[in-house]
Formats: structure tokens, C-alpha cells, sequence
């Protein structure tokens, strides 16, 4: 037998964003009616030639029902979901184009070769080290699977993939929970897969070690006032929020204002991976506000006065060049970059914030109704709907058993709420002044602001502080 191509001369990104796009529905009563589906990915071969299978399977799942209609998520500059999805395919196309392997004429061993391909590859820099995990492997498999089967029913081949298949595949059934109710689910398995990447993904939670070595890292290694503010400005709002990157690119300097004449600051975010127009409504405190409105009134309106928008696009976080609106990924970027001036090994991404958030959220309920062990307090949200509804709420999850996978962290750190019961949003006020004070200080000691300045600011500082 033949042995299989897994190692790609060519391994560039295989789909390109359509940026506007309708899509073709139904036709009643003499009226067309239209899909958006705008950032679609459009998908080639690696020679660069369309891929129309590939392209057809896009538009199959952006016609099926889900998120208020709107299917998979397709923000972002790569695409959200529909990018995650065109990415794994991405994988199978290019085995196929480099072995000369029709798509609707792969064997089980085919698919078998590819998996296996995938499980070779090594990381560039570490040879020896695996380039992607199983529970990634096993992902990028069953969605090229899903991929597999529609290409059997376009070509009208019967069981291409299924139980007993061409490309055999066997159905696991497991039992899951949806806020306290219990279903039966399947997942899709094939030999080549490893039964044991099921286990649950750990939660880890970003420490304050590390956030503050990060802070420390912004201080040395931002060369302008606008970044040092924006990359402070962009932990400050990832810890009091616990958004998303995408929950918090589109704030407006309209929602900071808005904010700020509130008695008490709330901010209104979209909730992603909730589907249609969900939102939520988070209090802030008033030093977040503070550090909020002198963002915009400093030195985001002195880049705004040379950028091109005429008038203000809005857009609260913007690049430093032109003042455009700072797309999603680069969060990610700004935090690899931080993280490698602050030499940290582990991992410090804008998402860990959440895990932060979200831990403290349990953490704090835990003490409050004063829940004895994980368990204990697990069956109690299990029972007690309003408090349940109250913490995804809150932290923007769409079911409870996802708010619930931060129990046993959340159960090693209540001993920091144990002693503001009482008043917990108190708590994060003090600590929210706290950081603010501690930020006014660095920039007096680096010589960003003068000491007429930091006497200024300082005492704003404590006005705020006296209206909690």
C-alpha cells in the first residue's frame, strides 16, 4: 500500500472571508427572500482553485435554523465559527489534493491515514512535542466527518459515512444536562479516535500574580501614552467584566458616558454564543469609570483629531495608526505581546479574565448562601432557578452547567469573600479603587505624569471612592 502524503509543501490558509454576501432562501408569494450570510468562508483547493464541495457544505450550515436564525457565529476577522469549521475542513483537502484522493471516494483507511497524519505532526519548534492534541485532533475529525457525509448525500451514496459505512463511524450515547434537565446525547466516533479526550476541559482562571506581571510588563514595554493607556484600559475592563474579546470590542465611548451620569455605572454588552440579540447589563465600578473617561477624553481624542473619521466612527478601543476600530484578534495579539515582554510561561490570554471573573462569581455565591462542599452548592443552583438565572446572568452563559464547571476552583479561593458577605459589590469597588490607586502610583514613579498630575488625580480618585 501507498504510503500517505501528511507532511503539506503548501499549508496556507485555505478560505477567505466574503465580506458581503446574500444568500438565496425562498420565494413566497412573488418575494424573494434572502439570508445574510456575510463573512461566509469561501474555500479552496491549495492550488487555489474553488472548492465547490466544500463551499456548498458552508452554505448548507448556514441555511439550518439556530442563534435566532442566524446560524453559526460568523464574527470576526476569521470568521467565528463557520472559520473554525472551514479551518478543520481545510485539513481534509489538503490530504486529499496532495494523495490525488476524490473526496466522495475515500475508504476507511483513508480516513484513518488522515487522522493519523494529523497525530504526527510535530510543533516547529519542538520536534519532539505533538503539534495538536487529541481532544483537537478528535474536534477536526468529527467535523470532517459532518463534512464527509453531506458529500455522500450530494453524491447520492448511501451510508458513504455511517454505522457500517464506507467510512465506518459508531455512535456513543452519553447522558448530558441542560440547566438541571437531563438528555440523552450521541457523539460520533471513528478507530482512528481516542475515547479517552472526552474528559472534561479544565477551567483555569488567570492568578494575580500574573496580571499584575503583566501590568508590570505594559509599563516597561509600551513606547506611547495611547498604548500604555489602551493595554492597562484592556485588563482593567477584562477583570470587572469578564466579557469576551468580542463582547467588548464593540463598547462605545456613547456606552462610557452613558455610564458614567448613572448612579450607579452599568454597561450594557452583547452576549455572544447566545444567539440573536442577547445582552447583559454589568455594573462597573466608579475608578473603571474614571479610568474609562479619561481614556477618551485623553489620549484617544488626541489620535481621533488626526485619524480620518469624520465624523468619530464611536468605537471606544481603537488602533493607534488612523484611529481605526480595534478588530477581535488583536486582543490576542496585544496579549501575546505583553506576555512575552513579561516572560510569563503560562498561559496569560484575554480569555483567562473570564475564567477569573467567572470563578469569582461562584466563589462569592458559595459564601453567601454558605454552601459546605462543590456538591452541596452544585444541587442548590440545581434547585433554585432564580439564584441560578441571577449567575448566568451575570456571567453571560447560556446554561447552567457551564457557570457550574468553575465549582471546584471557586471552592479553593472563597476564603478571599469570606469576609465581605455582607456586601460583595462593595468588595470589588474597594479593589477596583485599589488597582486604580496602585496604576496612578506606577505612573508617577515612571515619570508619565507629574506630580501636580498624580495630586490631581489622586483626589478625584477619592471623591469616587467617598460615593460608594
Amino acid at each position: 500500500m501507498k504510503k500517505k502524503i501528511t507532511d503539506y509543501p503548501n499549508s496556507s490558509q485555505l478560505f477567505t472571508l466574503i465580506p458581503v454576501l446574500s444568500l438565496y432562501d425562498s420565494l413566497s408569494q412573488n418575494r424573494l427572500k434572502v439570508l445574510d450570510a456575510s463573512n461566509l468562508p469561501f474555500l479552496t483547493w491549495p492550488d487555489g482553485s474553488p472548492c465547490l464541495q466544500a463551499n456548498a457544505y458552508m452554505i448548507k450550515l448556514r441555511m439550518r435554523s439556530g442563534r435566532g436564525g442566524d446560524g453559526p457565529s460568523r464574527l470576526g476577522s476569521k470568521g467565528g465559527t463557520f472559520g473554525d469549521y472551514a479551518g478543520k475542513i481545510s485539513h481534509l483537502l489538503r490530504f486529499c489534493y496532495f494523495n490525488k484522493l476524490a473526496l466522495n471516494s475515500l475508504s476507511d483507511d483513508d480516513f484513518y491515514d488522515f487522522i493519523d497524519g494529523l497525530r504526527k505532526a510535530r510543533k516547529l519548534n519542538n520536534p519532539k512535542q505533538q503539534k495538536r492534541s487529541e481532544r483537537t485532533i478528535t474536534s477536526i475529525g468529527r467535523r470532517c466527518l459532518s463534512f464527509l457525509s453531506y458529500i455522500g448525500e450530494m453524491n447520492l451514496f448511501n451510508n458513504y459515512v455511517g454505522v457500517d459505512g464506507t467510512i465506518a463511524i459508531e455512535m456513543i450515547d452519553s447522558v448530558a444536562y441542560r440547566n438541571g434537565k437531563a438528555f440523552k446525547r450521541s457523539s460520533v466516533h471513528h478507530r482512528s479516535f481516542r475515547r479517552r479526550v472526552n474528559a472534561k476541559k479544565t477551567r483555569k482562571p488567570i492568578s494575580e500574580p500574573t496580571i499584575q506581571k503583566l501590568r508590570d510588563a505594559i509599563d516597561g514595554m509600551s513606547p506611547s501614552d495611547f498604548l500604555y493607556e489602551r493595554r492597562h484600559l484592556m485588563i482593567s475592563v477584562l477583570e470587572e467584566t469578564g466579557a469576551r474579546r468580542g463582547e467588548i470590542q464593540p463598547i462605545t465611548v456613547a456606552q462610557v458616558y452613558a455610564a458614567a451620569a448613572m448612579k450607579k455605572p452599568t454597561i450594557t454588552l452583547n452576549t455572544l454564543k447566545r444567539g440573536g440579540d442577547t445582552t447583559r447589563d454589568l455594573e462597573i465600578s466608579p475608578t473603571l469609570i474614571t479610568e474609562l473617561v479619561d481614556f477618551v477624553r485623553g489620549t484617544r481624542r488626541l489620535v481621533m483629531e488626526k485619524s480620518r473619521f469624520r465624523p468619530d466612527h464611536g468605537y471606544l478601543f481603537i488602533t493607534e495608526r488612523g484611529g481605526r476600530p480595534l478588530q477581535t484578534d488583536s486582543f490576542t495579539s496585544e496579549f501575546s505581546l505583553i506576555r512575552r515582554s513579561a516572560g510569563i510561561e503560562v498561559q496569560a490570554c484575554a480569555h483567562l479574565f473570564r475564567h477569573a471573573f467567572c470563578t469569582n462569581i461562584v466563589a462569592s455565591l458559595i459564601v453567601e448562601i454558605q454552601a459546605q462542599s462543590p456538591d452541596s452548592f452544585r444541587q442548590t443552583l440545581l434547585t433554585d432557578k432564580a439564584l441560578a438565572e441571577y449567575a448566568m446572568a451575570k456571567s453571560g452563559h447560556a446554561t447552567l452547567e457551564s457557570f457550574l464547571n468553575y465549582v471546584d476552583a471557586a471552592f479553593k479561593i472563597k476564603s478571599k469573600f469570606e469576609n465581605v458577605i455582607e456586601n460583595i459589590s462593595t468588595a470589588q469597588n474597594n479593589a477596583a479603587y485599589e488597582r486604580r490607586n496602585e496604576h496612578l502610583f506606577q505612573q508617577l514613579k515612571t515619570g508619565r505624569i507629574s506630580t501636580e498630575k498624580y495630586i490631581e488625580l489622586k483626589e478625584s480618585l477619592s471623591t469616587d471612592e467617598g460615593a460608594l
